[in-house]
């Protein structure tokens, strides 16, 4: 576990900037604030910071030993069980904040990811209700395991966890708010986009995003954050990608993704590691081959890739896919029990076009796009 100095304000601030700017929770409002139990002290500023806002937060523990058990012992019927007490209490929940404190992230390695794959059709309807009715906010505790996985001391990924999350300002707040203005000036310079091209050495992607809602994160899920991203057209999905970066999902790791798609689905796929996995996941329903969610990263505080997909997912410069669920605020259509965020590298003679304009070179904004950025809020 990673021991913060007595008194570093930063521990608070974090836990003000999830709880007043990311969900805004409210007095009267019951939070669920969940994790393992490395991330004991960020769970209980969450606690406390609840309680100052007059909410009624509960602490709920959790071991990650505890999902190998289920998926290497848990028969049929206990795979496809959906407790009917986890839906009433997500039902009544208003706020959740997850801390991720994993201390062995490969807890999963050796599961049967047929397994993996049926635990997460049958809770599909629970995840909707927790999408749709509950305000929702994950973040990311140093741990040895994730120090290890991105090959840092504990407290140089601390460090990388406190730039990325603006929190060794006296205002992240404020901070956090101009980045949101910013990327709301972005999102409306492109609205009417009718496709966006990724080009790289490995990439010849074109997605159809015409209908569709370009939205920006700035917190309200992820902390830290900052990505652009939207939901392509089911059908409207054509080319190669082999991605730069491995793929990381439920405890299991896949290098050298290469997919091809045409008319918005995956016709083939291959990996150079893993491709077991890749092909189970593929295979849970219909909507896991096709892509749910194109983002760019905007969080140029996340230098290195850590293995750890929230932080990566916003490293300035990158772009992401996730092959099944789309998010319903991009006005995407396509449904699975999947989300899996792949992230893929623009940094080194990388573009990315909206239309036929060339807005991200090299991993940085370029003409307009760049005009729009860097502008005094």
């Amino acid at each position: 576990m990673f021991n913060f100095y007595d008194g570093d304000p930063r521990l608070q601030r974090w836990a003000e900037v999830i709880v007043d700017f990311c969900t805004h929770v409210h007095p009267g409002e019951h939070v669920e604030i969940s994790g393992e139990i490395s991330g004991r002290p960020l769970m209980l500023a969450l606690y406390r910071r609840c309680i100052e806002k007059g909410a009624y937060p509960f602490i709920r523990p959790a071991f990650g030993e505890a999902a190998e058990i289920f998926y290497q012992s848990a028969s049929d019927d206990q795979l496809d069980y959906v407790s009917p007490m986890t839906v009433f209490e997500a039902e009544n929940t208003h706020v959740s904040l997850h801390v991720l404190a994993e201390t062995n992230t490969r807890n999963l390695a050796r599961v049967d990811p047929g397994r993996v794959a049926r635990v997460r059709k049958a809770r599909q309807h629970l995840s909707q209700i927790r999408k749709e009715r509950v305000r929702w906010n994950i973040t990311s505790f140093p741990t040895h395991a994730y120090a290890q996985d991105a090959g840092m001391s504990i407290r140089d990924l601390a460090e990388l966890i406190f730039s990325a999350g603006f929190l060794n300002s006296d205002q992240p707040l404020k901070q956090w708010q101009h980045l949101r203005d910013r990327q709301r000036k972005m999102t409306a310079l492109l609205e009417g986009t009718r496709a966006f091209r990724i080009e790289t050495a490995d990439c010849d992607l074109t997605l159809g995003v015409d209908g569709r809602r370009i939205c920006e994160s700035s917190g309200a899920v992820n902390m830290p954050d900052g990505e652009i991203y939207t939901g392509p057209v089911e059908t409207d999905v054509n080319g190669r990608i082999r991605f730069s970066f491995p793929g990381y999902y439920m405890g299991q790791v896949v290098e050298g993704i290469d997919l091809e798609f045409r008319s918005g689905k995956v016709v083939k796929a291959s990996a150079s590691s893993n491709e077991r996995f890749l092909m189970e996941m593929l295979d849970t329903d219909e909507g896991a081959r096709r892509i749910g969610e194109l983002g760019i990263g905007t969080n140029w505080g996340v230098t290195q890739f850590t293995k750890n997909l929230l932080f990566d997912e916003k490293m300035g410069g990158t772009i992401h896919l996730a092959l099944g669920d789309a998010y319903r605020e991009t006005l995407g259509e396509n449904r699975s029990a999947i989300h899996w965020d792949i992230l893929h590298d623009l940094r080194s003679g990388g573009r990315l076009y909206a239309d036929n304009t060339v807005m991200m070179e090299n991993g940085r904004f370029i003409g307009r796009f760049a005009d729009v950025w860097e502008q005094e809020i």
